[in-house]
């Protein structure tokens, strides 16, 4: 029988929970073994973190790898992808998958476990996307919880690209999902407060990006995380607000939540160093996502939400189009697709502008990126922390290292950065996953394919009748 590899990090500074320590870290196999001082320990692999943070591999569930949208495909496949993803000490995605016309809800799984054969560095899982809320596609809810794709994304917009969802519907689709044991991410914005806005802008001339910003107010936010917070007071089901980026939205949801209403929000890595004046640009388009980029007050009040809890993770919402599709709406802004590259600059920025300027404690960090995300998309018992019996899913971080995010240093897809030429105190220096060294030093050694789904189960309370 074949011995169990075991590896040793000795010396580095490790992050579990609320506690920064300086301990040693056992791995054995795919686990972590012990979490203490083990100089005495002989190990077949001995690495070195003298110097170093210790922290579990960065969870990134907010992206969309082989997305069709608004007439392009996103670049980011499950190679390039998660080569990215990897590079920015992300060990785990959660990839969305939109429900084709005429197909089935467990569809969604199916393809992106082709999509992933032979490809996927890391592991990843799905969030179906619900584009046609039949009949048929109510009843598959139960199987794609069973599936392990418990959390389920809904628009309120993009009525023009086949996706928006009505809210008697959404309704629907919740309380499903409450009996089943799953969750309803929702992109919030009012479609027909855009609809209305793009029209009379476009007729107008005023076709360039940053009226892409002012086509899609906070208000028409707004509006519709209000109509999310009704959809759970009437049914009691957990709703997931992806991409906030407004500051009243921060107070409604933390009063939902003081109700007593299971309702929660995540704001993404652009928000957080992008404002709206980067619209400006002569070259806005590549700044142009939606929800679109705030004022500097708002990116001001995320950073508040994020350091007191009110809101409670940041993704990334990687959307990695190629510059000749964003080129489509250098005429005029309803033309380009709506996205920016980030899969691999999340953990760096947020350690950079975060931690190192006082934003964010290093507890606070980890969780942000790593421990709530597992913890709310059903990862825990494998994902989320360094402690014993989790995967060896760990990232080495030289908090002192100083470089420049560009296109040049990155490792994305796209042949463009939106977060280039950005000044960055600490770097990655090696990346474990599932125990194996996926980057070193800048350098992948992961194998093509070795990355596993993950089945997923949320932990929801035990559902009433209402």
């Amino acid at each position: 029988m074949e011995k169990t590899k075991t590896t040793l990090i000795k010396n580095g500074r490790v992050v579990l929970g609320q506690n920064v320590t300086r301990q040693d870290i056992l791995i054995r196999g795919e686990k972590i073994a012990a979490v203490s001082r083990l100089s005495d320990y002989k190990p077949d692999i001995e690495i070195n973190a003298e110097g170093l943070l210790v922290l579990p591999g960065a969870v990134d569930t907010h992206v969309h790898f082989n997305d069709k949208f608004m007439h392009t495909v996103s670049v980011h496949d499950y190679y390039s992808g998660t080569l990215a993803a990897a590079h920015g000490g992300v060990t785990s995605i959660i990839d969305f998958s939109n429900q084709a016309p005429g197909a089935s809800l467990v569809s969604t799984i199916k393809n992106k476990k082709e999509e992933a054969q032979g490809k996927a560095l890391i592991d990843w899982g799905v969030h179906p996307v619900i584009t046609q809320p039949t009949q048929r596609t109510l009843n598959e809810i139960p199987l794609i919880v069973r599936e392990g794709a418990p959390t389920v994304k809904c628009y309120m917009t993009y009525r023009s690209e086949g996706l928006m969802i009505e809210d008697k519907d959404l309704r629907r689709i919740l309380e499903r999902l409450r009996k089943a044991g799953g969750m309803l991410m929702v992109h919030a914005e009012d479609n027909d407060t855009i609809e209305r806005n793009v029209s009379s802008m476009i007729s107008a001339g005023l076709r360039e990006p940053i009226y892409h910003a002012k086509s899609r107010p906070i208000e028409a936010e707004n509006k519709a995380i209000r109509r999310c917070i009704e959809l759970a007071r009437k049914t009691g089901g957990r709703i997931f607000i992806v991409h906030m980026a407004t500051d009243e939205g921060i107070n409604l949801i933390s009063k939902a939540r003081a109700e007593g209403l299971d309702v929660i929000a995540e704001t993404c890595t652009h928000y957080l160093v992008f404002t709206d004046r980067m619209l400006e640009r002569s070259d806005g388009i590549k700044w142009i996502c939606s929800p679109p980029l705030r004022s500097q007050s708002v990116q001001d009040s995320l950073w508040a939400g994020l350091r007191d809890g009110r809101i409670s993770m940041v993704t990334s919402d990687d959307a990695a189009y190629s510059w000749e599709a964003k080129l489509s709406g250098a005429g005029r802004f309803d033309e380009c697709p709506n996205g920016i590259p980030g899969i691999e600059t999340r953990l760096n920025i947020l350690y950079s502008e975060g931690v190192n300027k006082g934003r964010l404690s290093l507890p606070r960090f980890v969780e942000l990126v790593s421990t709530t995300p597992a913890r709310l998309f059903g990862l825990t018992p494998q994902k989320g922390s360094l402690s014993p019996g989790k995967d060896a899913d760990i990232v080495l971080f030289d908090p002192e290292a100083k470089w420049t995010m560009g296109q040049k240093t990155l490792h994305m897809a796209p042949n463009w950065a939106a977060y280039d030429d950005i000044e960055i105190t600490g770097k990655i220096v090696k990346v474990l996953s599932r125990g194996d060294l996926i980057i070193d030093e800048g350098r992948c050694l992961a194998e093509k394919g070795r990355g596993r789904y993950l089945y997923r189960k949320l932990d929801l309370p035990v559902p009433t009748s209402t």
